[in-house]
């Protein structure tokens, strides 16, 4: 009887950390997309896959609670507080399990297009970074430019430049302290943005 007493606590442990946990992450923007690892498009990358594992571990928290919900309520004694840690646990995976599934599927939608989204030059001792943000039909496209600056541990920082209208097809560099952006679709228009006030030392 003892060691059936010493086990439950496991089981709430797990359901907290399967299925309270993913949505505390998910609620504050994603720990884990904001650790910043050698790259955008590599973070992007694990971000997918990451969806993925909490979908998994959200799920199986969802068959635990099930499967458990007994013991959970005679650990817990209190049939207010049980009733609490365990509707608001079927509700959570209510809320997650969709939308983590509609994130795994716009994602992959999106994967063969990292390349497009994510653009990175090196000049001299410059990185800029360019995100595209292209929601297709449900909203306008913009291109965010950045300044992305080096972190210890690989990890980075992104600075905004920039924000400009969607273009096909454009190149950029960085000439005499100056952003050069250059929209090949109209005539090769040139815009430049000075650089002066951005650097990764401020």
């Amino acid at each position: 009887m003892d060691n059936k007493n010493r086990i439950t606590p496991i089981y709430i442990l797990m359901v907290i950390a399967l299925v309270y946990l993913p949505f505390i992450d998910s609620w504050f923007s994603g720990i884990f997309s904001s650790l910043n690892w050698q790259s955008p498009i590599l973070m992007d990358q694990l971000s997918d896959h990451f969806r993925v594992i909490k979908l998994i571990f959200v799920c199986l928290g969802g068959l635990l609670l099930y499967k458990k919900s007994g013991k959970i309520r005679k650990k817990i004694g209190s049939v207010l507080s049980s009733n609490c840690f365990i509707y608001s646990g079927y509700l959570l995976i209510l809320l997650q399990v969709p939308f983590l599934y509609l994130g795994i599927w716009l994602e992959g939608a999106s994967s063969s297009d990292l390349n497009y989204m994510h653009k990175e030059k090196t000049f001299d001792d410059r990185t800029i970074y360019v995100y595209t943000a292209d929601p297709g039909a449900m909203g306008k496209a913009y291109h965010y430019f950045y300044l992305k600056c080096r972190l210890p541990f690989d990890r980075y920082e992104l600075k905004i430049i920039t924000k400009m209208d969607w273009m096909h097809e454009y190149s950029f560099e960085v000439k005499d302290n100056e952003l050069v952006v250059i929209n090949k679709n109209e005539q090769g228009k040139i815009e430049g943005i000075n650089l002066s006030d951005i650097n990764c030392d401020l």
